[in-house]
């Protein structure tokens, strides 16, 4: 199967996963607390990933998926499994704020080979393939550079519990982009902060200790656009990185600024 075939696939699933958000988005939600008090899953998330696995499964029954809820779902395939987060920004869509997303990402051997997120409320898809560009709603997408002084940045924080001992540099940080530039957001969906990214809404982002399926599909969009990447596995099955990613004069600026001890 040709990366343009797994693209469309990963569309539908994001797509999938994005109505049912739209469908319960005024219902009354049954809200759980998982590692922390910020750290939640609802029966909005549970029903929207149950819609982006069964797609997944109808068309590439052997291709693995591994899931923020559900976990790792087996298949025979040794070198691909999708990543898939079916509702990234979880805290915004349970307190009614309109900035959440579908996020599926294809890994071949450790590497992204083709993403989609879908942004329902807005109705915006962004998708790209390895070596193929990236898109939104059809129009190929390329980074905006500008000098970081002129330039809007976001930040992807680390869970609660992650290395407490460091969580006063993670404000420091921020603190320090947001001062030096046009302003620094934390919005709560680091995959869009990375869609925002490859279109030229935000000129620069980075994250701590986020998990795969937050990210994934973000990072290749935002690479296939041009932007410039470093990553840090933070655990050894690679499900945890911090990253920074930018354009040619906000990338420098980010490494002289954050994620000093990774």
């Amino acid at each position: 199967m040709q990366n343009e075939a797994y693209i469309e696939i990963a569309i539908g699933a994001v797509m999938q996963a994005g109505k049912e958000l739209l469908a319960r988005r005024n219902d009354p939600l049954d809200v759980k607390v998982k590692e922390s008090f910020r750290d939640i899953v609802s029966d909005a998330d549970q029903g929207a990933e149950a819609k982006a696995i069964g797609f997944l499964k109808q068309r590439s029954t052997d291709i693995p998926v591994l899931t923020e809820e559900t976990g790792f779902i087996p298949g025979t395939s040794t070198s691909l499994c999708w990543i898939v987060d079916a509702l990234d920004g979880t805290v915004n869509y349970v307190h009614g704020v309109p900035f959440f997303c579908s996020s599926v990402a294809l890994m071949q051997d450790g590497r992204t080979i083709a993403a989609a997120i879908y942004a329902p409320l807005s109705d915006e898809l962004y998708f790209a393939g390895e070596g193929d560009g990236a898109y939104k709603n059809e129009r190929r997408l390329t980074v905006v550079d500008r000098a970081p002084e002129d330039a809007l940045f976001a930040a992807s924080f680390s869970g609660r519990n992650h290395a407490p001992e460091t969580r006063a540099q993670e404000f420091l940080e921020f603190a320090a982009v947001n001062d030096a530039t046009r302003g620094c957001l934390r919005t709560g969906s680091a995959a869009l902060n990375l869609a925002y990214l490859a279109e030229g809404r935000f000129n620069g982002c980075w994250g701590r200790a986020n998990k795969v399926w937050d990210v994934s599909a973000g990072l290749l969009i935002a690479r296939e656009a041009g932007n410039l990447q470093k990553l840090f596995p933070v655990d050894e099955n690679l499900r945890t990185v911090s990253f920074i990613s930018g354009t040619a004069q906000t990338f420098g600026f980010l490494e002289g600024k954050v994620l000093g001890d990774r």
